[in-house]
């Protein structure tokens, strides 16, 4: 298996947790990591880089987090996701269907995924926060025997409910 196909990207934050899940959102904050180097003197601080499948998780939650049309102005008409859409629909199945359907076409449009093992979209109980769900993604990327899982939370309330 070659990683360099996975690609290299300016690090943004996005961390994995003990089982290799990477939580993040619309909403969620990013930020350029930084890095001491120890290679160089006097020390210093240079920006990190994230590469191989780890650059596949943050490419693909980047561009879910980025509504379709968005990057228009830079050429990038079709980049993004539609499911931002449904922010001020109620949380019912049919709506949660649909945001299913619009993370399934934002994900076809990276060609580094082979193919989407889960995409379950659930809805968890909590309490006055019943407009939010959680949608557990697992793609297959090409390439490689392992499959890459995160979790993109999801608010039909909007990101101040």
């Amino acid at each position: 298996m070659n990683d360099s196909f996975f690609g290299m990207d300016l690090h943004l934050g996005f961390t994995p947790d003990d089982d290799g899940h990477v939580f993040a959102g619309p909403y969620s904050h990013v930020d350029l990591q930084a890095y001491r180097r120890e290679d160089v003197s006097p020390k210093s601080r240079d920006l990190q880089l994230v590469k191989d499948r780890s650059n596949l998780v943050q490419s693909l939650i980047l561009r879910l987090m980025t509504e379709r049309g968005e990057l228009e102005p830079l050429g990038h008409p079709n980049y993004g996701s539609r499911h931002h859409e449904l922010i001020g629909q109620p949380n019912v199945e049919s709506n949660r269907n649909l945001l299913k359907l619009r993370i399934l076409e934002c994900l076809k449009q990276e060609l580094r995924v082979q193919r989407i093992l889960k995409l379950e979209v659930r809805n968890l109980d909590r309490g006055q926060n019943r407009d939010k769900v959680d949608v557990e993604i697992t793609v297959q990327p090409k390439n490689s025997p392992d499959a890459l899982s995160f979790i993109l939370p999801f608010n039909f309330g909007g990101p101040f409910v």
